[in-house]
């Protein structure tokens, strides 16, 4: 869209993801740890640069569609939230943003404690 979020945020970008992470804290997902053996680095690679997540309400496990700027992004960000579930053979999120885990505890401390 060609916007320059530093001419309408200037130095409130913090405040501003907060905003977001408040009005999408139900749909929110936190990164998959990947515990794998040697033989197996290669799909932990692939897992862990996709975005595997995990929703925090409800515990479905989801991956970074492929049109998201946020997919592959290496390392992929410990929290996001999400504005759109896609379900095909995978469940996918889109619309994505990184937020900080602490924001959800701050935004709605009685889902997040």
């Amino acid at each position: 869209m060609g916007w320059d979020v530093n001419v309408s945020c200037g130095e409130e970008m913090e405040l501003v993801l907060k905003c977001i992470c408040g009005g999408l804290f139900l749909q929110a997902a936190s990164r998959i740890k990947i515990q794998v053996d040697a033989k197996k680095i290669q799909k932990q690679a692939t897992n862990f640069r996709n975005g595997r997540y995990k929703t925090n309400i409800g515990g479905k496990e989801v991956f970074v569609h492929p049109t998201s700027t946020m997919f592959g992004r290496n390392p992929a960000p410990k929290c996001v939230v999400y504005t759109e579930l896609l379900v095909t053979k995978k469940t996918y999120i889109r619309g994505v943003t990184q937020v900080k885990e602490e924001w959800l505890k701050e935004v709605a401390p009685q889902f997040f404690r």
